[in-house]
């Protein structure tokens, strides 16, 4: 019997959404779109790309609503790319209007998209820093999307787009997403939400999953059901904490609740497998 934890993240793509954040004398963000419609034409898939210009804040939120509402038809599995600049405190920039969007605020922006597709949304960053983008992800909210592909550090714009067009042409005829990444500069790198979730709920389960770890859970549950509904006398409030002490207490539950959750209803992993896998790595330590 193998101690390994093995699984398949799959991402529907069917087209590429530019969200173009550069300033009206830089056209990189137009000449991707040209080329990769170029190139889609070519190999029959005409209409795979289109584009945003993004002049601000207001029509940054008003293009991922329209994205999400395609999405909520069940026909647009899109991968976002923000062709942008970036900072690695203050966020994405918007350089029409001078205007920042923090990787906090992007991330929340993005996540009713991904929401939209039921965890089938890709995004790449063609900017500076754009990886810190992932440190918005909670395993205690859904993800935000299915992957991240962007730099961790500053790169310049010719790095960027000498490497992005045959990433696409690649992705565009193979859907093979690890030989399109060797097209990418070097200072690119790649954050998979499924992969970091089963990482951490596995370290989790194995070191933390006690009772004090139990005992925290229950009253973060409790202060989030208070905010949501209130709690009117100590009998409303005793009942809620025997409840939540209750399903704690299955870890195959709370398990099951967590991964639903976070991966927007597209569970991979059974809990049989986490257990197994979970009791091998308790038994080496």
């Amino acid at each position: 019997m193998s101690n390994d934890l093995s699984f398949t993240l799959i991402c529907k793509n069917n087209q590429l959404v530019i969200l173009d954040c550069l300033s009206k004398d830089e056209g990189a963000g137009r000449r991707l779109d040209e080329d990769i419609n170029d190139f889609s034409r070519t190999v029959g898939r005409t209409g795979y790309c289109r584009r945003y210009v993004v002049g601000n804040r207001i029509t940054l939120v008003a293009a991922l609503k329209a994205i999400e509402q395609d999405c909520k038809t069940g026909t647009l599995f899109p991968a976002l790319h923000f062709e942008c600049h970036g900072d690695e405190e203050r966020g994405l920039w918007l350089a029409r209007s001078g205007e920042y969007i923090s990787w906090f605020d992007l991330a929340k922006l993005i996540a009713p998209v991904n929401a939209a597709t039921r965890n089938n949304t890709a995004v790449v960053l063609a900017s500076c820093h754009g990886f810190k983008l992932k440190n918005e992800v909670s395993i205690k909210a859904p993800s935000p999307f299915h992957f991240l592909i962007a730099p961790d550090q500053e790169i310049n714009a010719g790095a960027i787009s000498d490497s992005v067009l045959p990433f696409y042409k690649v992705m565009i005829e193979t859907g093979e997403l690890n030989i399109a990444l060797s097209h990418l500069d070097s200072k690119f790198r790649k954050f998979m939400a499924g992969e970091w979730f089963y990482t951490n709920i596995t370290h989790f389960l194995t070191n933390s999953f006690n009772a004090k770890a139990r005992a925290k859970m229950v009253e973060q549950a409790i202060d989030v059901a208070a905010a949501k509904q209130g709690f009117k006398n100590r009998e409303q409030l005793r009942a809620y904490r025997a409840h939540a002490k209750k399903g704690l207490s299955n870890t195959s539950n709370l398990y099951k609740t967590v991964e639903k959750s976070f991966l927007h209803g597209q569970g991979k992993v059974p809990y049989e497998d986490i257990k197994r896998f979970v009791d091998y790595l308790k038994s080496i330590r």
